[in-house]
């Protein structure tokens, strides 16, 4: 009963903070206070494309690479759609002129999805256009959004890859329908990285108990370091801060064959960064998924929904401490 309570709590927590991240009004007041910013300071690289850079250089010099990602969430006019496909295309070039190691995120919605699949398709591929003159092994990562969006999301990977666009994929493995779609897109060979998921779903199509979203994590990633996804070409990132995980992956991808480099980890900026040196200084891939920008109030109240403990930034900002 105590567990269920647990749940059913963590469920409605993260749903608050999930509207909290999706209220205009209050995004605008958040995102202007001096105080608050500074728990942007936690979990966002910077306000800008340059800044992203420093802090990518910052962690390359430990050996951790960079997932980027221009922060533009919740976005329903066209207006913010267009400043998002520049922001992320001149980010794309930004980076394409240093010698980082990086690809760039990017969400369906953020690029028109929310407005129609023909906007988002057409700045899809205004995207991929700036890809062709990135060094080679960069990359778009789609992103994936709420359960509503999923057959889009794979539609538009699947679309960018047919046009030969450099792309990967990100899966929520909390949705039962994920282990059938990462089966299918493994045996081609996709790039696909694995999330729990940090938004909330229906027990009709979801794990909704924190032990049933890790064991389903856990399932994947023995399914992904098999000997056959390796020979199908697939290349895994699994993005945890699951000690359990991160212990049993790294045994596992030892055991069958597989080579620093052909798989990673995938850490948020700004969570457990002593145990994202520790795996690079291991000689794990390790990546940290990087985003910049000033419409920073979305993604760091994500962040707070997806661990209550992130909420003591939160009372730290208010605080004005560091």
């Amino acid at each position: 009963m105590a567990l269920m309570g647990a749940n059913l709590g963590r469920r409605i927590w993260q749903r608050t903070m999930i509207r909290l991240a999706c209220h205009d009004g209050l995004r605008t007041r958040v995102e202007s206070s001096d105080r608050l910013v500074a728990l942007a300071g936690r979990f966002v690289a910077g306000p800008d494309v340059a800044t992203a850079q420093r802090k990518a250089e910052e962690f390359a010099q430990a050996g951790i690479h960079a997932s980027i990602y221009y922060l533009g969430e919740y976005v329903d006019s066209e207006a913010l759609v267009e400043e998002n496909v520049k922001n992320i295309i001149a980010a794309i070039e930004h980076f394409s002129q240093t010698n980082l190691d990086w690809f760039i995120s990017v969400d369906p919605t953020q690029i028109g999805y929310s407005i129609s699949d023909e906007l988002g398709w057409t700045n899809a591929q205004r995207i991929g256009a700036a890809m062709a003159n990135a060094p080679e092994g960069r990359y778009i990562m789609v992103d994936m959004e709420d359960a509503s969006y999923v057959d889009k999301t794979i539609e538009l990977y699947e679309r960018l890859v047919g046009s030969n666009i450099p792309a990967g994929i990100t899966l929520q493995t909390y949705l039962f329908r994920t282990e059938d779609d990462f089966k299918r897109l493994a045996a081609q060979g996709a790039t696909i990285r694995m999330v729990k998921g940090a938004f909330v779903a229906s027990r009709r199509i979801a794990y909704t108990r924190k032990r049933d979203i890790d064991d389903a994590y856990l399932r994947l990633t023995l399914l992904a370091l098999s000997p056959g996804m390796k020979e199908a070409g697939l290349r895994p990132i699994f993005a945890t801060h699951d000690d359990r995980i991160l212990d049993i992956l790294t045994l596992v991808a030892e055991a069958n064959g597989w080579q620093p480099g052909e798989y990673e980890i995938e850490m948020l900026l700004g969570v457990r960064e002593p145990l994202q040196r520790q795996l690079a200084g291991q000689q794990h891939m390790v990546r940290v998924y990087m985003p910049f920008g000033e419409a920073w109030w979305p993604y760091s109240i994500r962040r707070v929904g997806e661990n209550p403990a992130n909420v003591r930034f939160v009372l730290r900002a208010l605080l004005g401490k560091r």
